[in-house]
């Protein structure tokens, strides 16, 4: 069903992908992709309340997930632009740190 979501979302049927993402949530609460997905597709709808909640879910359950952090900044923008702007300087430290571990990681990995 999540797959299902994500497919109508990317294909822009945003009310049919949110009642099957809504219904993912309720079957799977601890899933982080679901909630990040649902607050991209209610930001895409402009329901900017949900999808603040949704992606701060999101955030709690996977403080890694760099791009949850973009797309906070971009909920935030509207009226919240002290947070937008750390959600914003969050994603791009973290995304810092994940470049830095690859090429670490590509660097041992070397013979």
């Amino acid at each position: 069903m999540y797959h299902l979501g994500y497919t109508l979302l990317v294909q822009g049927q945003l009310p049919e992908s949110v009642a099957l993402l809504r219904e993912v949530v309720k079957a799977m609460p601890d899933y982080e992709l679901v909630y990040f997905e649902l607050g991209r597709a209610l930001l895409q709808q402009e329901d900017t309340g949900g999808a603040i909640e949704s992606l701060e879910t999101a955030k709690k359950l996977s403080p890694d997930h760099d791009a949850v952090y973009f797309q906070l900044s971009q909920a935030y923008r509207a009226g919240r632009a002290r947070e937008a702007g750390q959600a914003l300087a969050a994603y791009q430290k973290l995304i810092e740190a994940n470049r830095l571990k690859k090429r670490e990681s590509l660097e041992i990995d070397k013979p």
